[in-house]
Order: C-alpha cells, then structure tokens, then sequence
C-alpha cells in the first residue's frame, strides 16, 4: 500500500491550513485583550465571551472535506495509488490535524481564560464542550480536558465525514442528478424537524430512537462522542460506496 506518500501529499496541506487558522484565533483573542484594554482606560467597564472555537472549527473541516479530496483522489490514482488505500489516507490526514487543532484550542482557550481571570479584563471564553456540558465558569479537570478535546476531534472529523459525503455523492451524479439532489438536501433538512414531531402520531419507534439519540448526545459527553464516531462510519462507508465505482480521471500533464 502506498499509504505514507499519500498521507504525506495531504498532511503538509491540512497542517499548514490549520496552523493558520489557529493564529487567526489568536489574534482575535488578542484583539479581544486589546479592545477591553481601550475601554478600561475610557471607563468603560463592559465584557465580551468568547465561544466560536469549536464551531468554526468544525466549519472549517466541513470545507476541507468539500474542497480538498478531490484534488488528492485524482492525484493518487493518477500516481497509480488504488481506491481504496487513497479514500483511507483522506481520513488519516484529517485525523492528525483535528486532534491538532483540538489540543492547540484546548490549550489557547484555557490560557486566555487563565489570562482574564488575574486581570481586571471581563473576558469568558469556553467552547461548545462547556456550553453543552458544564456550568459556566466551571474550572475543567483533566479528564473533562480530555473530554473536551476529544469531542472537539470528533467533531471535525464528523463533519469532514460529511463534506466527503457530498463531494463524492455530486462528483457521481449526472447534471440533473445534481440539481435535484442541490434541491432535495435543503427540502429534507427543513421538512425533517416538523416531520419528527408528527412522527409519534406514524412512526412512534422512529421519535422514540432520536429523542434517546439527543439524550445521550446533551447529556453525556462519552456518548456524543459515540455517536460522533458513528457518523464518521456512516459518511465513510456510503462515501467509499459512492467513490469506488465513480470515474476517475487524472490530471492533465502539460507539456511545452
């Protein structure tokens, strides 16, 4: 299997990206530190929370899942890579840079709130782990710390799951095919919720599964985390079904 040199093709990409966007990040905490600063000395006493960490970076694996592969998959094959050894350098490529950026946010968040708790800045940063799970202002332990960084992994990769999912799925449809399916993934997603509170009416097993499901995932942070892997299993498997029978074709070569 040539699964080193295609991981190293991707990996320089994903760790670039992410060390860029963890300094972003940064810098916006600082601009935060920096704003207080200037309404302390003009007596303004007002505070700001910080909590979009976790969020963007999820957002940012969706968009690393819809733009990236496609590149990488044609390139391998091109390479005389098989299939099945480049669909599973793609997640091993993402695995590094999520629990990357996972630790690297754990640790910038927690010393910027470190930071405002001894100055006089009124400045509260937590992430979707803290919102979700723990009380605010709640110092984290170690194993919480873990918690968090994990589900932040998962997270990402759940969502880099997805954007593979749906590169794949329109790089195998025709044009009609991509149009419909472009029309009935929004249609689905805004006629689910209204359809799952009717369903205890229709389909009682159905509402019954997804409340345990959202009750596990709100309630535990080891089931979400669960169940975040469950979803990368999903994707992966009907992404891999969609990417094995599509036609590939290499880059063009040129030449002067």
């Amino acid at each position: 299997m040539n699964l080193k040199p295609a991981i190293r093709y991707q990996l320089r990409e994903y760790l670039v990206s992410c060390l860029v966007f963890w300094a972003i990040n940064a810098l916006l905490i600082g601009i935060g530190f920096l704003v207080l600063s200037l309404n302390l000395g003009s007596g303004d006493r007002s505070g700001y929370t910080y909590n979009g960490y976790g969020f963007a970076c999820a957002i940012f694996f969706l968009v690393f899942g819809l733009i990236l592969p496609r590149q990488a998959i044609r390139l391998c094959v091109q390479m005389g890579v098989s299939r099945r050894t480049t669909f599973l350098s793609l997640f091993l490529s993402a695995l590094l840079p999520a629990v990357c950026l996972s630790l690297a946010g754990e640790l910038l968040l927690s010393l910027a709130q470190f930071a405002a708790d001894h100055t006089q800045f009124q400045l509260e940063f937590s992430d979707l782990f803290s919102m979700i799970y723990l009380k605010q202002g709640l110092p984290l332990t170690f194993l919480q710390h873990t918690a968090s960084i994990l589900f932040s992994a998962a997270c990402m990769l759940a969502c880099y799951s997805l954007g593979l999912f749906f590169t794949f799925l329109f790089w195998r449809l025709n044009k009609v095919g991509c149009i419909v399916a472009a029309l009935a993934i929004p249609a689905s997603l805004i006629g689910f919720p209204p359809l799952l509170a009717k369903a205890e009416e229709v389909f009682p097993p159905v509402r019954t599964l997804f409340l345990t499901l959202g009750d596990t995932f709100f309630h535990s942070p080891w089931g979400a985390i669960l169940l975040l892997l469950v979803v990368v299993l999903l994707f992966s498997l009907i992404g891999w079904l969609l990417i094995r029978r599509t036609n590939i074709r290499g880059g063009m070569l040129s030449s002067k």
